[in-house]
């Protein structure tokens, strides 16, 4: 019998700094450049392109400017940024099944918009893969049950119609997106439970098992060694628990696809609000 996920995302995060966070990249770029930085959005070669930093709208515009259809690999150090920009780019990946290499991070909507379009994923050593959640009905519902401005609810509220119709097309599973549903459930879309969560935790490391049980169609360079012997040995661990990072440890996805998770009679009871260690 598969062990259900516990599941928390964000609990200890001030509701207004959750909102600061998922918009930050609108206000960074309320007046966008025509181009992110050279060095953080290239062609380096005719088949590989560099994305490094985060991702606004002046990093969609330099993708949309200097992206060739020649690319086979894509280069990746991001910590995320606009749920809209991240998708918007990634529209231009979809079916290439790039080749994708991570130098140090990708986390956010770097990992959860770009990573599941890969052909092939490769992480060097020590780099992470960081999730949080993305947009989902259930965010939408806290902002309105808080009270916030119904400008920001209606732009949740089509940020998380545009990342389910992008989810879909591409197949990406809900599980991946830590998605939840209105009604205060959490879609059961995974199984296992979480390494060193709290009430404290909010992000997740990306191990080996949760990637390949979600991202089934990638293949996926082993990285589970280095990840113990790096970021998550017993020296270094303790600062990422401190900081709020748990890890996947045995979570994974399931076969719980978009139509089971969007039928509100196959929604799980809403789980305790945090694992502790």
């Amino acid at each position: 019998m598969s062990e259900h996920s516990t599941f928390t995302r964000g609990h200890a995060i001030p509701r207004l700094a959750w909102l600061l966070l998922l918009f930050s990249a609108w206000s960074i770029t309320a007046l966008p450049t025509a181009h992110a930085d050279d060095d953080n959005c290239r062609q380096v070669s005719p088949t590989v392109f560099s994305i490094q930093g985060e991702i606004d709208d002046a990093m969609a515009a330099c993708v949309a400017a200097r992206f060739q259809p020649t690319t086979t690999e894509l280069v990746l150090n991001s910590s995320g940024g606009s749920v809209e920009a991240a998708i918007a780019i990634g529209r231009r990946f979809e079916g290439r099944r790039l080749s994708m290499r991570i130098g140090k991070e990708c986390s956010s909507s770097c990992a959860n918009y770009f990573l599941p379009l890969a052909g092939r994923l490769e992480l060097e050593p020590g780099a992470l893969i960081v999730i949080h959640g993305g947009m989902d009905p259930m965010l939408v519902a806290e902002s309105r049950s808080q009270g916030d401005p119904e400008v920001v609810v209606t732009a949740l509220s089509q940020l998380a119609e545009l990342q389910l119709d992008f989810a879909r097309r591409n197949a990406i599973p809900p599980g991946w997106l830590l998605y939840r549903n209105a009604e205060g459930t959490m879609a059961d879309a995974l199984d296992g439970t979480w390494g060193q969560a709290s009430e404290a935790t909010r992000a997740y490391i990306v191990e080996e098992k949760m990637a390949r049980s979600c991202l089934t169609d990638v293949e996926i360079v082993p990285f589970q060694e280095a990840l113990d012997q790096g970021p998550l040995s017993p020296q270094r661990a303790p600062r990422l628990h401190q900081q709020g990072i748990a890890r996947s440890a045995s979570i994974a996805c399931n076969n719980m696809g978009w139509d089971d998770v969007l039928r509100p009679s196959l929604s799980a009871p809403a789980p305790p609000p945090a694992l502790h260690p």
